[in-house]
């Protein structure tokens, strides 16, 4: 894997069916949609907890048992760095116990992997719907007026819409964990306390990181396990995505996909954040590593989007392919 990898950056729009991917708070017999409001409207989003949930629950495929470890009744995970694959990417916080009350310390790790909530950019009074629904069981039987049988009416709200959503990763510290080192002893610079600074420590060897980084973009084109699929069955991966690989760290990719209330892809801003994130990338086949995987239909200017691309000197295939190319050009 190529060592000089600082982050990796995704960013993606995805259509979907008539759904609720993320429920807010509703009521009794409400379940809603988890809401934002911009410039008087109401706009659908999945939370970043649930996003993160989601693409766990796909790498949790790609993994062995012993691989995935589920948080306690405590919530604490195991913290194994140099075992667990998602204690690793995602993080984690536990407590040690002392043997007295009031000791012990905490172990936190931050995640090297960063998402960000799928906004929708569609306008909720355009897509919007409700499902009625019944929660009564099989075989039993309600007396009209009834108290029960209004309890077990609910209304489900349900939408279309084009979402985006980002994921960076931040390659220097996958397998790896930040300690303190004491660079000079306090005698030698005359000084009270000694000289600390911050080292990383690698748990696994480059092979392990790499595959690490192979499950996660796996993951990142298959994940399906997010909420109401029984009934409301939806495709949630990318379809307009956009890839890159970059010496520097940074989240400036991550404005690249804009559209407005009709689905248009703001080629101008595409543009113009590509030129800003080119000199952060790496070099592969002798461009800047960007990749863009586009499907027909996804947003309503496609052929614009795809023109664009190719112009500014990004290769344009699908959203798979995409991932792959990426993938491949990262284990050179």
């Amino acid at each position: 894997m190529r060592d000089d990898v600082k982050a990796i950056q995704v960013v993606w729009l995805s259509r979907t069916g008539l759904t609720n991917l993320n429920s807010g708070e509703g009521g009794s017999n409400l379940v809603d949609i988890k809401k934002y409001r911009f410039a008087g409207q109401e706009y659908p989003y999945v939370s970043g907890q649930a996003m993160r949930f989601y693409l766990k629950e796909a790498l949790r495929r790609h993994l062995q048992p012993e691989e995935a470890c589920v948080a306690d009744e405590q919530g604490e995970n195991c913290g194994r760095i140099a075992q667990c694959v998602l204690c690793d990417l995602f993080g984690f916080m536990w407590t040690e116990r002392g043997e007295r009350r009031g000791e012990g310390r905490s172990h936190v790790r931050v995640s090297p992997v960063k998402l960000s909530p799928a906004m929708g950019l569609l306008p909720l009074d355009m897509t919007l719907t409700v499902d009625f629904l019944t929660r009564r069981p099989r075989g039993t039987t309600v007396e009209a007026g009834d108290q029960e049988e209004a309890r077990s009416i609910v209304n489900v709200e349900l939408a279309v819409n084009i979402y985006k959503a980002g994921l960076c990763v931040d390659m220097q510290r996958i397998g790896r964990e930040e300690e303190v080192t004491e660079l000079l002893k306090a005698e030698s610079t005359r000084r009270r306390y000694p000289i600390r600074s911050v080292e990383l420590k690698s748990y696994i060897d480059d092979a392990e990181r790499a595959r690490r980084i192979g499950i996660l973009l796996d993951a990142l084109q298959d994940f399906s396990d997010y909420s109401k699929q029984a009934r409301l069955l939806t495709d949630f991966t990318p379809d307009v995505v956009l890839v890159s690989l970059q010496h520097n760290y940074s989240h400036r990719l991550q404005k690249a996909l804009e559209t407005d209330s009709s689905g248009n892809v703001n080629v101008g801003r595409l543009v113009q954040v590509l030129d800003e994130v080119k000199p952060d990338c790496l070099t592969a086949d002798g461009r800047p590593a960007i990749w863009a995987g586009v499907l027909d239909g996804s947003v309503s200017n496609v052929d614009a989007v795809s023109a664009a691309l190719q112009q500014a000197g990004v290769p344009v295939s699908t959203p798979r392919q995409a991932i792959q190319a990426a993938k491949a050009a990262l284990a050179v």
